[in-house]
């Protein structure tokens, strides 16, 4: 599974076919759940490290975040989990008033990232109901916040993530030469992404916000490159280094260019 479009969502400053980098998200939220194991309490599951989680006793179960004041949301992102694995199904709702609103139905292919993309919506509280799976799941960084429309698409080439893997071996050798296994010694997710023709007020503004994030102490953040062709495109990812962007020709309207080198989860199972 990787991005789920709300139903009738097509866009709003840009279409589908342009990146979203979901990096806005609201740190004021109280996270509850129905239920939680000894040791994965429902706040393990707010971003943006990926070491704790949530994990229901029972299901249905039910992850509910709610803010002090009304916030904007555009998407939903869950990093972490074994959903696919256990055929979960889920219900992502949103809060408006005192209504719980109906944002996205999702049912997991497998154990990679999940972001639902739909309209801004000032809501009060977002919550992810588990409404059928074979036993009770783990979850891992469950962000809401304001996906960023970036204005120009990714540049289609280079590795795709769902090419990206950084698997590191170590073999096992016999004197004799004999091959007698191996062993993982490090694994991740690695790719880089590029867009460029981007003018220079975007630049100084919008981009300026997502740097200070992404240069930061917290860093990780969703990255969809195609989310209407290419859905699986998606990661939750963190820069390998300084994020910037560079003057690509003397012209304002289509001055910038912007390169990462990023890392990411890659997710096992399901």
């Amino acid at each position: 599974m990787a991005v789920v479009i709300a139903t009738g969502f097509t866009g709003t400053t840009y279409g589908l076919k342009h990146g979203r980098v979901c990096y806005e998200w609201w740190r004021d939220g109280t996270a509850t759940a129905t239920t939680a194991a000894a040791g994965f309490a429902a706040v393990n599951a707010l971003p943006p490290r990926t070491d704790s989680a949530w994990k229901p006793t029972a299901i249905p179960a039910t992850w509910t975040l709610t803010y002090p004041t009304e916030r904007k949301v555009s998407f939903v992102g869950i990093a972490k989990h074994d959903l696919g694995a256990l055929n979960a199904s889920i219900v992502i709702d949103y809060l408006v008033g005192a209504v719980w609103t109906f944002a996205g139905w999702i049912t997991p292919a497998d154990n990679t990232p999940i972001l639902l993309l739909t309209a801004p919506t000032w809501v009060d509280g977002v919550r992810v109901r588990i409404t059928d799976a074979d036993d009770e799941p783990t979850i891992s960084v469950i962000m809401a916040g304001l996906a960023d429309e970036w204005p120009r698409p990714f540049v289609w080439a280079g590795q795709p993530i769902t090419e990206g893997d950084r698997i590191g071996f170590e073999n096992t050798i016999a004197v004799t030469g004999n091959w007698l296994g191996r062993s993982v010694v490090s694994d991740g997710l690695q790719f880089g992404v590029e867009m460029n023709h981007v003018t220079e007020a975007w630049r100084q503004t919008d981009f300026q916000k997502f740097k200070a994030y992404a240069n930061g102490g917290d860093a990780a953040f969703f990255i969809a490159l195609r989310p209407l062709d290419y859905p699986d495109e998606l990661a939750y990812a963190w820069a390998t280094n300084v994020v910037t962007a560079s003057r690509a020709m003397p012209n304002k309207r289509i001055s910038t260019s912007v390169s990462m080198q990023l890392q990411g989860l890659r997710p096992h199972g399901g």
